[in-house]
């Protein structure tokens, strides 16, 4: 009845064409793709979506509590 538990969002690692780390709703891929694709002179690829989260370097800074691998 009322006990189900939502389904977690999920996230993805993925670098931009500069390779900095991001993490990145799985639900977004589309539009991130979409923007890894925009050509470096387009002012929309200056800054990444807001729904990318930024790592602060490295992909090694982010963590896990229960890992899945699809």
């Amino acid at each position: 009845m009322g006990d189900e538990t939502p389904t977690p969002e999920r996230f993805t690692l993925s670098q931009d064409n500069d390779s900095h780390w991001y993490v990145v709703p799985v639900s977004k891929q589309e539009e991130w793709d979409a923007w890894l694709s925009l050509n470096s002179d387009d002012e929309r690829a200056w800054e990444p979506p807001s729904f990318a989260r930024a790592t602060g370097g490295s992909y090694s800074l982010v963590t896990f509590s229960d890992p899945e691998i699809e």
